[in-house]
């Protein structure tokens, strides 16, 4: 089993606990301000808004950190003057893409200069509609930064996706979410364990596994689930698409399914925010799709509840698109017809932003596999020495 023991280090202060301190920090000199004298600035001068730091690597294992507010803290006021949209040349995106620890993020101007415009655009977004406050994670430079990948370094549209984004969480409940499984969870939140304590947060998010059988995890001996990775530490997450059972997701009903789907792909960008610390570095997720079974033409006489089900499974693919961007590392689709034949199935399983990362491997799939994860970590019928659960 791939090890997600984090290698010592010494004690810093937590992302959040530095977020509270420039919060006050930005409310003593707001006050400083209104009592200083009227040859200073005016009392109403605009505060900038507390920026969010990079988040240092986190403290020792033997100092848990403590659960992080539900929401960052929120901008005092109005920037004085907005932060121009950043123009990247093709050589400085380039540079941009060049993988770099958050931790460094700060020492490098053209990282800066994204960053503060995205904080920029999300800290008028919330002051304009503070029912829009993100949480701490999705108030992070790690999240902002997913949406720059997505968008190639394009401000303007890095910023206008992570808005509304923070739209789609509000309509969709999903903060509440997010705290339901930081509770559900909370020795690999706050204590840095190695698994879930339930990575299935209720019977029907069980249920909609039966029906579509997925796996990012293996039980551990105390009864949760032990996240499975890849070599390289990134999250592995295995589908074997012909083994869904589509009339069971339909039977599960539409608004079930789609709140069960929600909740999983939360609790997977949580693991990628919590991991990507540990880590410091972009954690994504090593997709692994066994395409045994799966038909390149749908059959035309299957069941109307079969059709529903397989509608209801791409509508919450394309609910989830852009509101968790930048999570895929490899699509490693096996047991994969010839490449000159494969073009429906990819387009149909895998989304347009991440196809350039698919790898197709036939069956002789073993050994490109494996170069990439390890036997342990993956189920026997992948010539693995996990059991194969549901799949």
């Amino acid at each position: 089993m791939a090890s997600l023991t984090p290698q010592p280090m010494s004690p810093r202060p937590t992302y959040e606990e530095v977020l509270r301190l420039r919060a006050a920090s930005a409310k003593q000199s707001a006050e400083k301000m209104a009592a200083a004298p009227a040859a200073a600035a005016p009392a109403n001068a605009p505060q900038p808004p507390p920026q969010p730091p990079h988040p240092p690597p986190p403290a020792a294992a033997s100092a848990p950190a403590p659960s992080p507010p539900a929401v960052a803290p929120a901008p005092v006021a109005a920037p004085a003057k907005p932060v121009a949209e950043p123009a990247f040349t093709d050589a400085e995106v380039e540079v941009l893409r060049t993988p770099l620890a958050p931790s460094e993020w700060c020492g490098s101007e053209l990282h800066e200069r994204a960053l503060a415009y995205m904080r920029s655009r999300r800290d008028a977004a919330v002051i304009a509609d503070p029912s829009l406050a993100p949480t701490v994670e999705m108030a992070s430079d790690l999240r902002l930064w997913r949406f720059l990948v997505a968008t190639a370094f394009k401000g303007g549209d890095a910023a206008s996706m992570y808005v509304e984004a923070l739209r789609w969480r509000k309509r969709n409940g999903t903060d509440a979410t997010r705290a339901d499984l930081r509770a559900a969870n909370p020795s690999f939140f706050t204590a840095r364990a190695t698994s879930l304590e339930k990575p299935l947060l209720n019977e029907q998010d069980a249920a909609v596994f039966a029906a579509r059988p997925r796996t990012f995890f293996t039980k551990s001996a105390g009864g949760g689930g032990e996240l499975l990775l890849d070599r390289a530490g990134n999250l592995l997450f295995i589908e074997v698409p012909a083994s869904a059972d589509a009339a069971a997701v339909c039977a599960l009903g539409a608004d079930a399914f789609l709140a069960s789907e929600l909740r999983t792909q939360e609790l997977l960008q949580l693991v990628l925010d919590e991991l990507s610390t540990r880590q410091d570095r972009l954690v994504l997720m090593f997709r692994v799709l066994d395409l045994a079974g799966v038909s390149l033409t749908p059959n035309p006489f299957r069941s109307s509840d079969v059709k529903k089900g397989e509608g209801m499974v791409k509508a919450a693919g394309k609910e989830v698109r852009d509101a968790y961007p930048t999570t895929t590392y490899k699509n490693c689709l096996i047991n994969a017809p010839a490449a000159s034949i494969a073009g429906p199935i990819v387009a149909a399983l895998v989304p347009k932003r991440s196809r350039d990362k698919t790898m197709l491997l036939g069956k002789d799939y073993a050994g490109e596999l494996h170069s990439f994860v390890a036997p342990s970590s993956l189920p026997k019928k992948l010539g693995g020495e996990l059991d194969n659960g549901n799949q």
